[in-house]
C-alpha cells in the first residue's frame, strides 16, 4: 500500500514538474506577432545588407550553425551578409511555427527559399531552420540559429 501511495503522489505531482522545467505552451499572440515581425525583418535585412540591424538583433554570444556543421559567431554572420561577392534576393519564411518557453524564450522553426548569386553564379536553396530568441533587457534577441538543406524536389 506504502508503494502505491508514493506511486500516486508522484503522478500527482509530475504535471507541476513539467510546468516549471518549460513546457512549450501555446505563444502569447502578442509575442508571436512581435517575433514573426522580426523574421521578416531580418530576411529583409540580410537582402539589403542592413548589418546595423542584424548586429542589434543578434545576441553578443550568438551562434548559427550552418547547414555545413559549422558554427559562426556574430562578427563571422555580420561579415557574410556584408560580402560584396554575395548577393541574396528577397525571401520569406514558410510554414513558420513558433513555440514559447516561459516569458522569455521562443523558438521559431520554418523553412524557405533563398536564390541569389555567388560570385557572380547563381544558387538555389531550400533550408529548413530554427531560431532561438531570448528576451534580455526588455527587448528579443537572436541566441542561436541553424539551417539545414532541405533535399531536392521536397517543398517544406
Amino acid at each position: 500500500m506504502r508503494t502505491f501511495l508514493f506511486c500516486l503522489l508522484n503522478l500527482l505531482t509530475l504535471p507541476a514538474a513539467f510546468a516549471q522545467r518549460g513546457v512549450p505552451r501555446p505563444p502569447d499572440p502578442k509575442v508571436a506577432q512581435e517575433l514573426l515581425q522580426l523574421e521578416r525583418r531580418w530576411n529583409e535585412a540580410i537582402v539589403s545588407r542592413d548589418t546595423a540591424f542584424i548586429s542589434r538583433l543578434l545576441a553578443p554570444d550568438f551562434l548559427y550553425i550552418a547547414a555545413d556543421g559549422s558554427v559562426n559567431d556574430k562578427k563571422t554572420v555580420l561579415l557574410a551578409v556584408s560580402n560584396p561577392n554575395s548577393v541574396i534576393n528577397p525571401f520569406q519564411s514558410e510554414g513558420v511555427r513558433v513555440r514559447q518557453y516561459g516569458k522569455n524564450t521562443v523558438i521559431l522553426t520554418g523553412w524557405f527559399l533563398q536564390t541569389g548569386t555567388w560570385l557572380g553564379q547563381p544558387f538555389a536553396l531550400r533550408l529548413r531552420y530554427t531560431d532561438v530568441y531570448v528576451k534580455q533587457g526588455g527587448r528579443w534577441q537572436a541566441v542561436s540559429a541553424q539551417a539545414a538543406v532541405l533535399p531536392t524536389g521536397r517543398k517544406s
